[in-house]
């Protein structure tokens, strides 16, 4: 009977042991934005939203190839007996370069106009930046527990993470601190301690083998880097946009955004336990010449991610105004929340097709579905004159626009790999 509903689980193997700390992170999240509105004001809130998007635009933009990359490599590797230590130093390597680069630019760009996005707050930049540098280690070691499949750490990395944070704001608020800038740096902080504590398991993180060749990380890395890029701008762009979009007297609608935005996107949040645990699981079918199995991961996994994007709309529309009230005090209307989880429900598509291409090798085929979702964004705010729903208009757009490409490349790409056998 259990191996039954084992095979009939649409999720990737791993999903529920990463999704028990991402329900962790996830209720810890609420609260640190909760505790972080009511001790600061509507004002510098906004300011932290701002960084809170930015955080995850050019985190995951410009690191989570680290993780995908040295994840495959990893897997590989284990699979013909082969210790990960020399691909990890390539990966490492790679990974301070991008570091310095981000650094650089963001240094770069706040005389240029980011001062005015994150409220002329310096201390925001440097927790951005002190983000960005806990984004590359973490990235690094999220790469190594799943390509061990070691899922129970993985899920401790973001259980740690979410209630470090919460636990700080609770103790920023009692001591009366209201400036934006001191919560930002508990981002990068957090995820610096939960490096550490999901570094402490029984087995040690990488074991030595043979040297790696740049030609073992580098040739994808690039591909990776574009569809990262891309997906994290699509995913994290609302606030901003709205902060960037928004009139005199609409300075506070970020943050009132970001506080509907993350209400309706709870189970795409949970989703990210999915998405660590598809791309070794795809990878593996893929190496056994398995495109039967392949095809029947994916498929239920989009069936479950069509009911799940349902449920979330109709929850969304029913208590998300609720919610958001109760959480933040803020005001959302249905038709906002509705039109949010929606993206959001499209968004877990195009992302669940994007790494079947990554585990087929197609990884330009992914850049290009993201670069596609990119553009159309942008004539999609065109079709309103209200602030909020043209962001959100923007993202639906984008969003279908991905995931209808991102189908026909998939298909094309998983009957190209199976042309030669």
């Amino acid at each position: 009977m259990l191996a039954t509903l084992r095979e009939r689980n649409p999720l990737p193997t791993g999903s529920f042991a990463i999704g028990g700390g991402l329900l962790v992170n996830g209720i810890a999240t609420f609260g640190f934005l909760t505790v972080a509105k009511r001790a600061m004001g509507d004002e510098s809130y906004s300011a932290l939203a701002v960084l809170w998007a930015l955080v995850f635009i050019l985190g995951p933009g410009f690191f989570q190839p680290l993780e995908q990359e040295l994840s495959r490599a990893t897997a590989e590797r284990a699979s013909r007996g082969e210790g990960s230590a020399p691909v990890l130093r390539k990966t490492a390597q790679i990974g301070a370069g991008l570091l310095v680069l981000v650094t650089v630019g963001l240094l770069v760009a706040w005389p240029l106009g980011l001062d005015e996005r994150l409220d002329n707050a310096k201390l925001l930049l440097l927790s951005l930046i002190l983000a960005m540098g806990a984004f590359t280690v973490s990235q690094l070691l999220r790469g190594l527990l799943a390509g061990q499949h070691n899922y129970k750490f993985y899920g401790v990395f973001f259980g740690v993470d979410g209630m470090m944070r919460f636990g700080a704001a609770i103790v920023l608020a009692i001591i009366g601190v209201t400036a934006a800038g001191v919560f930002g740096l508990t981002v990068g902080v957090a995820l610096l301690v939960a490096t550490f504590f999901a570094t402490k398991g029984d087995e040690p993180l990488s074991k030595p083998g043979p040297e790696a060749s740049w030609n073992e990380i580098s040739p994808s890395l690039v591909f990776l880097l574009g569809a990262a890029l891309f997906e994290a701008f699509l995913l994290n762009i609302g606030p901003v946009a709205v902060d960037t979009l928004a009139g005199p007297g609409e300075e506070i609608e970020a943050g009132r955004f970001l506080n509907g935005l993350l209400t309706a996107r709870v189970p795409l949040f949970f989703f990210q336990a999915v998405k660590a645990a598809l791309l070794p699981n795809l990878a593996d079918a893929i190496g056994h010449g398995d495109f039967g199995r392949f095809r029947d991961v994916l498929v239920r996994l989009l069936v479950a991610v069509s009911g799940l994007a349902v449920f979330g709309v109709v929850f969304a529309w029913v208590a998300g105004p609720f919610v958001v009230d109760l959480l933040f005090a803020d005001q959302m209307s249905r038709t906002d929340m509705a039109l949010l989880a929606l993206s959001s429900g499209l968004f877990m598509a195009a992302l669940s097709l994007a790494v079947a291409l990554i585990a087929l090798g197609h990884q330009r085929y992914a850049v290009l579905g993201w670069l596609v979702g990119v553009v159309m964004f942008f004539p999609g705010i065109m079709l309103s004159d209200d602030l909020f729903l043209r962001v959100e208009l923007g993202l639906i757009v984008a969003v279908t626009t991905t995931t209808l490409c991102m189908a026909g490349l998939c298909r094309y790409g998983l009957r190209t790999a199976r042309t030669p056998s």
